[in-house]
């Protein structure tokens, strides 16, 4: 049912009726219902030099009146009243504005915003829907709100709107779950979620120490570690030490792998070592600029006894040094990767039934050549014995081999095991042979303790080629 139109008559003065003032337009509005009375009479009414307009209502002799307001028309005065408008002037803007309550006429007019269309997207996407509810969170949460965020500025929906707009974010919903985790920008809460990450606080923190994700910055937190270049010093450190060596052995570990190749250190320098190599690690920790080690460092060699233990028991040294035990010393003896010493008397003979009948070949350690050439060997030395010549099957290829390897004999008063050997020794580099040296072991202490490192066994293929797995692994 359609609500009754009100007619409006401007007149000079109504005189001789019972008068009553009413206060609000909704009982003015409801007696003109009641008593389906839709004529209403505009007087003027002057008051203090101002002039009012008062809207009446006749009926039996009855005048019922209430103050205008400075509204128009009755309708207007009861639209306002649904709307929240407390005066007629506001009314009327707001009518011309398109605005479709106080609330909403107030926050445009506060804002600054010229255009509408803005209020329209900050209604659409929640903003101001949810603005009360955004106020009681902050409440809630002041911890979590991001500290470039002051609610002072931002009084009503359509600032609220606008700032988040202005930083990337769709929706209100969008945006309320960034802030209450500390973020102002979409960007960086898309870029941190990327990361794992899920505080803005966290997120700021790793990017000031230099970390890219959540599992490193954590670590490094719980670990009290600085920054990203700690870190790496620390993983580093964790990496090589792969747990059982402590820190401190793991850089000596990695300080005897580029020493000074034939030297030979005493405890009491590779103490002083260890010492150089823990000063890389060290930082400030007072005021007074006193550096010490971090609290993550793992120490395990504290005294002489810890680290000679250390040298006698760590197969890591192996690759490029060892410990004499009788001398109390580490010797470096780094294997070259580029020269290589062949048992040419052992690997001549070498065949595939090793027949009796069988005689030694020059071709067979001219395969195994150009085989540890392809490896990454230059340099390849070949030691035989003086006879060999005289009972090898092929001599007409030793042109060709002497082409391609430097070729040794042995000296007249020397085998060539003790040549081969001490020739190896002095230049650091592997021996390819299947012989074990058995009875070397027995007469020197440093083939005991090296010759099964520098020794490289091989294979001879049926198809006539040769291999050497242990050489292929150390290639790799």
């Amino acid at each position: 049912m359609l609500k009754q139109k009100i007619e409006h008559f401007e007149v000079s003065g109504l005189s001789g009726f019972k008068s009553v003032e009413l206060i609000k337009i909704k009982d003015f509005v409801k007696i003109s219902d009641i008593l389906k009375v839709y004529h209403v009479f505009i007087t003027e009414n002057k008051v203090d030099e101002e002039t009012n307009r008062v809207f009446n209502i006749l009926n039996n002799d009855i005048i019922y009146n209430i103050n205008s307001n400075g509204f128009i028309s009755v309708d207007d005065f009861d639209d306002a009243d649904d709307k929240g408008f407390e005066n007629a002037e506001d009314y009327v803007e707001a009518k011309k504005g398109g605005y479709h309550n106080y609330k909403e006429f107030v926050e445009f007019r506060q804002s600054g915003v010229i255009d509408r269309n803005v209020y329209k997207k900050a209604q659409k996407t929640g903003f101001v829907d949810n603005f009360d509810d955004f106020k009681k969170k902050l409440e809630l949460n002041k911890k979590t709100i991001p500290e470039d965020f002051d609610i002072n500025e931002y009084e009503n929906s359509l600032k609220l709107f606008q700032f988040a707009n202005e930083r990337g974010f769709k929706d209100y919903g969008d945006f309320a779950k960034g802030f209450f985790l500390g973020f102002t920008e979409k960007i960086m809460m898309d870029e941190a979620k990327d990361k794992g990450f899920t505080y803005a606080k966290d997120y700021i923190a790793a990017v000031s120490m230099g970390f890219d994700n959540i599992r490193e910055f954590q670590e490094a937190t719980h670990l009290n570690i600085k920054n990203k270049i700690e870190f790496k010093m620390f993983d580093r450190l964790r990496k090589i030490s792969k747990n059982i060596h402590g820190f401190d052995g793991a850089q000596l570990i990695e300080a005897l792998k580029i020493y000074e190749n034939g030297k030979r250190l005493s405890i009491k320098k590779i103490s002083e070592l260890i010492e150089q190599e823990k000063e890389k690690c060290k930082q400030c920790t007072s005021e007074k600029g006193i550096k010490e080690l971090p609290e993550w460092y793992d120490l395990k060699l504290n005294t002489n006894a810890d680290i000679e233990q250390f040298l006698k028991t760590c197969t890591e040294f192996k690759d490029y040094g060892f410990y004499d035990e009788d001398g109390e010393f580490f010797e470096v003896s780094r294997l070259s990767d580029t020269t290589i010493y062949i048992d040419g008397s052992n690997v001549a003979y070498a065949d595939n039934g090793n027949k009796k009948e069988n005689k030694p070949q020059y071709l067979n350690i001219i395969t195994l050549a150009q085989h540890l050439k392809e490896l990454r060997y230059k340099d390849i030395i070949v030691i035989v014995d003086a006879s060999l010549n005289h009972t090898v099957a092929d001599p007409l290829y030793l042109s060709t081999l002497k082409q391609s390897v430097q070729y040794l004999e042995a000296p007249g008063n020397t085998s060539a095991d003790e040549f081969l050997i001490e020739n190896a020794k002095k230049n650091k580099c592997y021996i390819v042979t299947n012989d074990t040296f058995r009875d070397w072991k027995a007469k020197d202490s440093w083939i005991f303790e090296n010759i099964d490192r520098i020794r490289v066994p091989f294979l001879r293929n049926s198809n006539g080629t040769f291999s050497t797995p242990s050489l292929d692994l150390i290639k790799d």
